[in-house]
């Protein structure tokens, strides 16, 4: 895509061209939405073009609007568009740019093109373009990254260009601005529910981390039937504790005899010494959210099958991860899993792949780095072995880290050869693990080697940070939706205490232990 430098100054319509523009652009329809805030009085509208992305905001309120662009989420450094409509029906738009918390500056190359809007006595709504990339230092370059949206209005329109009142209200959301839309199915006698939910867990208040794990079993069905996504059930004031929910398949022979008798039971800690032997033969992810997910669906062409006799598993083991730093006492949580099927079966059996590095300890991040790379390798051995000569079609996929992850990318090497990256993201949200459904299929054929690279910050850190289970500790793993099912589950690497001693200086070492 080439960059086509625009300069444009300040734009100001006047009440007669704004109700044209609005009868010639605001009836378009726009394929993305989003409320911002948790009250719905701010909505964001969207349709990504090729060069271009068209916005309109509707906003509960009479006096002006700001949407933003951020890389860290904060006004600092943000690329903000601000508008309203005034008493004698004008609309203005500016392009500016924010230093701080004070008014922002409009920009001297304006690169917004206002379409049109109006304002009835409760909205304000607002319709503009902007090019993705633009030729302003003071401009976000816009991709399908994360992008921090910065969201705020005002009670009353400015006086002039430089004084208005403080906003009445504002926030920041994480979003992708290039990825196609998430759409749920209307519930028919084509598509059903099976809904999953913890059965009450009561949270201690003296552990950080708990990963709760129970066993349910498929609905009653005797013929084949495709998931084709779900959402998570999860009541909004315990958000801030679920960190992330996978659902795992159950496989052994005469599963019946092994997994039907702890189907009443409440569930258990995971990976404790109370965990069931059976439980650690529930080992293959098909569903992975995580925390700002609003769920995940699948295109028409592929469904993740269910029943052992269908190519899928009859039990399944859900585990929910919940974080509680503050050690809150009286967290009682019953979330979960809301999944759509159907008995029109898809052309595809579709599977979950988890690449990336092993999570173990051995993954280390040192303290005091504003960079620090970590390496993940599914080698072109595993795919060769396990991948039939078409390979799988890669659809979707979630980039998965903790608290330190600055940037995620999943590479692909062929017969030496490095192809565009499958997935990446140059500005990851912890707080906004939304999976992505990539623009075109991309296909992994046998002796594909699959590099997962994660980028992390601990400049905060006065400590080692080391990969494991809870929050504070890391991970570096992507989730991949694909078709044709095969017997792969996951891949992933971690380095030998040979090269952790190494890296560390150490050069003997005395009662050598297994790491």
């Amino acid at each position: 895509m080439g960059v086509r430098c625009v300069w444009m100054m300040m734009v100001v319509m006047t009440a007669t061209e704004a109700v044209v523009a609005t009868e010639a652009h605001l009836l378009q329809h726009l394929t993305h939405k989003v409320v911002l805030d948790q009250q719905g009085n701010y909505v964001m509208l969207w349709e990504p073009l090729e060069d271009r992305i068209v916005i309109e905001v509707q906003v509960a309120t009479r006096g002006y609007v700001i949407l933003g662009f951020s890389t860290t989420g904060e006004m600092k450094g943000a690329d903000i568009v601000l508008g309203w409509m005034d008493d004698l029906g004008r609309l203005f738009l500016h392009d500016r740019s924010s230093d701080g918390y004070t008014v922002p500056k409009v920009d001297e190359s304006q690169d917004v093109e206002l379409l049109g809007g109006y304002q009835n006595d409760t909205h304000t709504v607002l319709r503009f373009s902007r090019p993705w990339v633009t030729c302003d230092h003071n401009d976000i370059r816009l991709s399908d990254d994360t992008v921090r949206v910065i969201w705020a209005y005002g009670d009353e329109d400015p006086k002039d260009i430089i004084t208005m009142k403080m906003h009445s209200a504002g926030g920041t959301k994480s979003v992708y601005l290039q990825v196609p839309q998430l759409r749920f199915p209307r519930l028919s006698d084509d598509v059903q529910t099976w809904e999953l939910v913890s059965p009450n867990v009561s949270l201690p208040d003296d552990l950080t981390t708990l990963y709760w794990c129970k066993l349910y079993k498929m609905p009653p069905i005797n013929r084949k039937v495709h998931i084709i996504g779900y959402v998570p059930v999860i009541k909004e004031e315990n958000l801030p504790y679920i960190h992330h929910i996978q659902l795992y398949e159950c496989h052994l022979p005469d599963s019946k005899r092994h997994f039907e008798k702890w189907l009443d039971v409440h569930g258990s800690q995971c990976f404790a010494p109370s965990t069931p032997i059976s439980w650690y033969n529930c080992l293959s992810p098909i569903i992975a959210w995580a925390v700002g997910s609003e769920g995940e669906m699948y295109p028409d062409h592929v469904g993740l099958p269910i029943g052992e006799e269908y190519g899928g598993a009859t039990y399944f083991m859900m585990e929910v991860h919940y974080d509680n730093p503050s050690l809150t006492p009286g967290v009682v949580d019953a979330s979960g899993l809301r999944i759509f099927y159907t008995e029109v079966l898809r052309p595809n059996d579709a599977g979950l792949m988890v690449v990336g590095h092993d999570v173990s300890p051995k993954l280390i991040i040192p303290p005091n780095q504003s960079s620090w790379l970590t390496v993940g390798h599914c080698h072109g051995s595993c795919t060769g072995e396990v991948l039939p000569s078409g390979g799988v079609h890669v659809l979707q996929g979630l980039l998965h880290s903790h608290l330190l992850g600055s940037a995620i990318s999943l590479r692909r090497v062929r017969e030496g050869q490095e192809l565009p990256a499958i997935l990446q993201d140059m500005s990851y949200d912890f707080n906004y693990q939304q999976s992505r459904m990539l623009k075109q299929e991309v296909t992994i054929l046998p002796g594909d080697h699959l590099i997962t690279e994660c980028n992390y910050d601990s400049s905060r850190r006065r400590a080692p940070t080391f990969g494991g289970l809870g929050t504070r500790e890391e991970m570096c793993l992507a989730f991949l939706v694909y078709y044709p099912r095969v017997n792969l589950s996951t891949c992933t690497s971690q380095p030998s205490k040979e090269a952790i001693f190494a890296g560390l200086g150490i050069q003997e070492v005395y009662g050598d232990h297994p790491m």
